[in-house]
């Protein structure tokens, strides 16, 4: 394991909107609150609670909105995405 690897946590607050360019690929995780993603072309809507995530798969511009204030990680690193993943899953057994 790569103890340097950090995922810096994004922060908004409430109404707060991201917006991320050609982030296909990309691995959003939210960590706390609520999060709502829409994605260029793309007719869904999805919204995100603490400890779930979404994959981009589209091209072009996505979203992230914030329901509540809330944090997420964006990751395109395989090897962070294991990361995340083992750290969710730690998480749950505590």
């Amino acid at each position: 394991m790569n103890s340097d690897l950090e995922l810096s946590a994004i922060q908004l607050l409430r109404g707060d909107l991201r917006r991320l360019d050609n982030g296909r690929g990309a691995l959003l995780q939210c960590l706390t609150g609520t999060l709502w993603l829409t994605q260029q072309d793309d007719p869904r809507d999805i919204v995100l609670e603490a400890g779930e995530e979404a994959v981009i798969d589209h091209d072009g511009t996505s979203i992230v909105s914030a329901l509540s204030d809330a944090s997420f990680v964006l990751s395109r690193e395989p090897a962070a995405l294991g990361v995340l993943r083992h750290a969710r899953t730690a998480q749950a057994a505590h």
